[in-house]
């Protein structure tokens, strides 16, 4: 079989279709099948059909690979070497749209594929130093330099056509403001608001992964973003908006906790919900512990890590049970004094009131005034203390620890952040060293002595006032325990 391979590095490199424009030349050229996508040529990570072509050539379904050039295959010379010897080893013939073979056999073959590949890296590499400075240089100005933004954004530029700030884009804006709300609002998961714009707003569509990106994206809120890691996350943020953006702070942060959390669900999706499926995490790697059963009386948690020296290390399963009821006990009765007092406002409100007393002597600033008393509103209406609630509910709660195990796990995710264990070199020497709820203050206490537990705590101890106990009955009720 003859495969024709092409890839760009970017979408919107370029005004045309650069990969329709590839497969039609590859297909005049007698490829009877055809591989073109989208991905970095410095590595073959974000490359999965540049790996199908390996797996193909390696099966022996490959006689001859087409690509437009050399540096399609690649701007990594290590990575262009070691397929091309591939290619000789399966007896498979590699060219390109000029008609020069890929080899390396010969001495010539061997320079120029080398000599070509050398110079296409060191493009790559230049352009990259290139694109480094002008990210300084930007953020020493606090100017945007990135050339893609956000969907629901365009480009300012001046007289000489240079790109100077951002604003909101007239037509998209909106349709981005209502997939933020159909995210925060109508609780819609991902592939959900996939469907959803697939439906509604058809000339706009976006693939999940695409969309995970953009809502996680802090340019929404109106920061200026200048470096992003090999995941296309941004590490470096502005501190400040520097133009009009489409979510508040407060919606930003929301979206990145749902988004967290759809990740462990993620992750525990498919297998049985035990106990602290997802919640245990190994001190050492940060990785979440498995199940190891023995038998029904002998379960245990273990890292299965392959690169932490605590692999296989493991915790009994009822020490952990008793350290987290222990901890959870006596969290409660530092929570109930708390959920008592009058609701306090975050230190964001004071800081937004402060800007909007220096507003007021401004004339012509109403409509940021008006934005900013909206953003308090918001702040004000977080309900940040249900996971308080769920604890001191839960230690009320008689039928609690004797719910499914399915029915607990989801409510301890509500309640707990993480368990840290220290495994130790043996079961008899693993602790745990940290329970962290989502409250605050978040760390729960432990027991003195892991091996000999008492829980000092009754749920007589707990007192609370009608209205807290009907919050709590409420909050319970939400997470199906009530």
């Amino acid at each position: 079989m003859r495969v024709g391979y092409s890839r760009i590095s970017d979408q919107q490199q370029s005004t045309s279709d650069p990969l329709a424009t590839a497969e039609r030349e590859l297909k005049r050229a007698g490829a009877e099948q055809v591989l073109v996508e989208v991905g970095s040529g410095t590595s073959d990570e974000q490359r999965p059909k540049f790996r199908q072509l390996r797996e193909w050539i390696l099966d022996g379904k490959v006689t001859e690979v087409i690509c437009p050039s050399q540096d399609r295959l690649g701007r990594n010379l290590d990575l262009v070497l070691q397929f091309v010897q591939l290619c000789h080893l399966q007896k498979v013939k590699l060219t390109d749209l000029n008609g020069r073979e890929l080899e390396v056999q010969t001495a010539d073959g061997r320079l120029m594929t080398t000599i070509v590949g050398a110079l296409d890296q060191h493009r790559s590499q230049l352009y990259g130093e290139k694109v480094r400075r002008a990210m300084e240089s930007a953020k020493e100005q606090g100017l945007p330099v990135r050339s893609k933004l956000p969907f629901g954004f365009r480009k300012i530029r001046n007289e000489a056509g240079r790109f100077i700030a951002v604003e909101v884009d007239p037509v998209t804006g909106p349709l981005a403001r209502q997939r933020v709300d159909w995210f925060l609002k109508d609780h819609l998961s991902i592939a959900a608001l996939t469907r959803r714009i697939v439906e509604e707003h058809p000339d706009h569509t976006m693939s999940m992964r695409q969309l995970a990106r953009w809502i996680e994206s802090p340019m929404l809120t109106g920061r200026y973003c200048w470096h992003q890691n090999s995941a296309k996350r941004t590490t470096v943020v502005a501190t400040t908006p520097a133009f009009e953006g489409l979510i508040t702070d407060a919606e930003h942060q929301a979206i990145l906790t749902r988004m967290q959390q759809a990740r462990t669900n993620k992750a525990r999706r498919g297998r049985q919900q035990r106990m602290f499926s997802g919640l245990c995490r190994c001190n050492d790697c940060g990785e979440v512990l498995m199940y190891r059963i023995i038998r029904t009386d002998l379960q245990y948690l273990r890292c299965s890590n392959q690169l932490c020296k605590r692999r296989s290390k493991a915790i009994r399963l009822d020490k952990v049970f008793a350290v987290l009821q222990y901890a959870i006990n006596l969290h409660a009765l530092t929570l109930v004094p708390l959920l008592n007092q009058p609701k306090s406002d975050p230190p964001e409100v004071f800081k937004l009131q402060a800007e909007i007393n220096q507003l007021r002597a401004i004339s012509g600033t109403e409509a940021v005034i008006q934005a900013k008393e909206q953003e308090i509103a918001k702040l004000r209406s977080l309900d940040d203390a249900a996971p308080a609630r769920l604890i001191v509910g839960a230690l009320r709660s008689q039928s609690f620890w004797l719910q499914e195990d399915a029915a607990i796990n989801n409510q301890l995710h509500g309640m707990v952040d993480r368990v840290l264990v220290d495994l130790g070199e043996r079961v008899g020497e693993a602790r745990v060293v940290e329970v962290r709820c989502r409250t605050k203050p978040a760390s729960a206490p432990l027991p003195p002595d892991q091996d000999n537990i008492l829980i000092p705590v009754t749920a007589d101890q707990i007192r609370l006032t009608l209205h807290q106990q009907e919050l709590v009955q409420q909050t319970l009720e939400g997470f199906g325990c009530g």
